[in-house]
């Protein structure tokens, strides 16, 4: 990315922007981002903390696993950020961005996960789970809400 970028939440009351770096960016099937954005996926772009700067509004957070928690606008709901504890980097979900076509996404994650009746039509490596640079796969009871570890042996 070249230029800066800006994005935030459906009523524009949480604004962000983020300054150009190096991203991470992928295409999500886990079953908590289905859940998290109402989406059978989600793109996501992990951006290093200190190129992302939340220009007004405060988001909400929910801490929603031992991982990591999410932030979304309290007054409308829309999801905006994941931050994983202990990661310089921040997961801004690309719905949220003020221009999505900006996203150039390099894999597609968690396709185990992936809903039977929708079929992307890329040529972007996919991993069932995840590449082995990134943390396993949380499982996720969704009657529960529970994540847990997934044993993947």
């Amino acid at each position: 990315m070249s230029e800066m970028m800006a994005g935030g939440c459906l009523c524009g009351l949480v604004r962000y922007e983020i300054v150009p770096g190096n991203f991470l960016e992928l295409i999500c099937h886990c079953r908590m981002c289905q859940k998290q954005s109402g989406a059978p996926l989600t793109g996501v772009m992990f951006v290093d903390l200190e190129n992302l700067q939340v220009t007004s509004g405060t988001a909400r957070i929910y801490q929603s696993s031992a991982r990591g928690e999410r932030s979304f606008c309290g007054n409308c709901g829309s999801p905006m950020f994941w931050q994983p504890f202990g990661s310089h980097r921040r997961a801004v979900f690309v719905g949220s961005l003020d221009d999505p076509n900006a996203f150039r996404p390099a894999y597609h994650i968690c396709t185990s996960g992936a809903v039977s009746w929708l079929h992307v039509e890329d040529d972007l490596p996919r991993y069932p789970e995840k590449p082995p640079e990134m943390r396993p796969t949380l499982s996720y009871d969704s009657v529960t809400g529970k994540a847990v570890e997934r044993d993947l042996a």
